[in-house]
């Protein structure tokens, strides 16, 4: 058995109180009924555009998306909650929707063109894609000048030139 030093005790016991913070706050915003509804609606987004073959309604799928995405971030934990449902550590929307790794420059151009000044993880929700799968086609784009940045790091927004 190997014995803990007494920082490493501390903080395990700091981690455990930052779960169950966290936890709470969860709990507390699951009982707000907008947040129940706007989760329910960004559910039911997700099934239709996994069961949706034709790319004009995926895409206004992905559009509606973003937006329910969007209203659910306004609030403080909301924000958490979405970042754990889409997020790294996650495989719900990975296992419900098959992403489009497949992503073409020109459906990005596109997008961006219609939506000025959105960020990229918002941009990859609408096409229904992931950020990991955008980065070659959007450097492109960027390279050619078509696309230009604003922001730093997670806060970089999309323009058309």
């Amino acid at each position: 058995m190997i014995r803990m030093t007494p920082e490493d005790q501390i903080a395990a016991l700091e981690r455990k109180i930052q779960n169950i913070k966290k936890k709470a706050e969860e709990k507390r915003l699951k009982a707000n009924p907008a947040v129940k509804h706007i989760r329910a609606a960004l559910k039911a987004v997700d099934k239709g555009m996994g069961a949706c073959s034709e790319a004009a309604i995926r895409k206004e799928l992905g559009e509606a998306r973003a937006t329910l995405v969007a209203c659910l971030s306004l609030t403080s934990a909301g924000a958490a909650m979405v970042s754990s449902s889409s997020g790294e550590g996650s495989s719900r929307r990975a296992n419900s929707v098959a992403l489009n790794t497949n992503i073409r420059p020109d459906q990005i151009l596109e997008y961006v063109i219609k939506n000025p000044g959105l960020r990229g993880e918002l941009i990859a929700n609408a096409l229904g894609t992931d950020t990991k799968s955008m980065r070659v086609p959007m450097k492109k784009l960027i390279e050619q000048k078509r696309i230009r940045t604003s922001g730093q790091a997670r806060a970089t927004a999309y323009h058309p030139v």
